[in-house]
């Protein structure tokens, strides 16, 4: 009978998670509200990733996504503590080897869903995604808008490159 007891035990903390596992195993979710766990989320799809803060105070999040590098910048943060952000915004910056118009950035964002490329100063080119994510997206919704966006930069690239 002491036998059965010790199997029942053994059977019931096997079943039941303790209150550490509760708090450190993933959530599947990604949320701007955790710079960090964006952060991982990039790192964990196997791009490389640095937490970092803009020159507002704000969270940054500085990666290498499919050999682009990217930022990710954090909005509709708390203007004071800098948390609580609701949103990113993946941006590259392209230095074009080709010549790059208006026009041809209107038809990239025709062709290009979600995306947003404007030109600035020295016919730099920059190419914008936008994500909301609230109180967190799931972790596959997120995998799938990086997947687009390194996509997307792949497609510009070659269009502003020889």
């Amino acid at each position: 009978m002491m036998l059965k007891g010790v199997f029942a035990a053994l059977a019931v903390s096997v079943l039941v998670p303790s209150a550490a596992n509760a708090t450190t195993e993933p959530t599947g979710r990604v949320s701007a509200i955790q710079p960090d766990g964006v952060a991982q989320a990039l790192i964990n799809l196997g791009y490389t990733a640095e937490l970092a803060t803009d020159s507002n105070g704000d969270p940054l999040i500085n990666a290498d996504i499919g050999g682009w590098q990217a930022a990710l910048l954090f909005y509709e943060c708390n203007a004071k503590t800098h948390d609580g952000c609701q949103s990113l915004q993946f941006v590259a910056n392209f230095t074009p080897e080709k010549k790059f118009t208006a026009e041809d950035a209107v038809r990239f964002n025709r062709n290009t869903r979600f995306a947003s490329v404007s030109l600035g100063k020295d016919d730099a080119v920059m190419m914008t995604w936008d994500v909301v994510t609230g109180k967190g997206i799931d972790l596959e919704v997120f995998s799938n808008s990086v997947d687009m966006f390194r996509s997307a930069m792949d497609t510009l690239g070659t269009e502003v490159f020889k």
